[in-house]
């Protein structure tokens, strides 16, 4: 096995590690009812961890599939984005804190594991993602985490701080 895939992998799985206790530690704290931004709807902490759980278990679904030969989407275009969405997070407003935390954990666990067995062959090709979009196994594992991190996380903890007046998102 190349050096540069195995380089790439360690890099993979440091990311998801580190995205996931950062995620862990941003939002744990937080009241899961707080409703910490809108859009098409009122969104609270809880319902940024379903989505995260949703979209991860997505991206694993997406990474198995294409690891066995096949391909596999959620989303039949970019237009039906809120089509997915919308009753993914409805479902989950029934779910305990708990069982929408166990959904995001066990969600990076099939992403890491899946990150850990890829055949070392298939990291440079050409996969589909949930949303149609085509691109590498890193370039999955970025944007997923890209996702988490700066699309949700980051906004959650700024306007939470906004609320407070603290300038400083960690000190929220």
């Amino acid at each position: 096995m190349s050096s540069s895939i195995e380089g790439i992998r360690r890099q993979m799985l440091d990311l998801l590690d580190g995205t996931r206790r950062e995620t862990r530690s941003a939002l744990s704290r937080l009241d899961p009812e707080r409703v910490v931004h809108t859009d098409e709807r009122a969104w609270r902490v809880r319902d940024v961890v379903g989505h995260l759980g949703v979209w991860n278990g997505e991206a694993a679904r997406s990474l198995s599939a294409y690891a066995g030969g096949g391909e596999y989407y959620c989303v039949p275009s970019e237009a039906q984005y809120y089509e997915y969405n919308g009753p993914a997070a409805d479902e989950r407003r029934t779910w305990t804190i708990q069982q929408v935390w166990a959904e995001y954990e066990q969600s990076h666990d099939q992403l890491k594991g899946l990150v850990e067995t890829m055949p070392a062959e298939k990291w440079d090709g050409d996969m589909l993602y949930p949303w149609r979009e085509r691109g590498t196994v890193e370039g999955l594992i970025r944007t997923m985490m890209n996702h988490e991190r700066i699309d949700h996380c980051a906004i959650v903890l700024k306007a939470v701080a906004a609320r407070r007046g603290s300038p400083d998102p960690a000190q929220v």
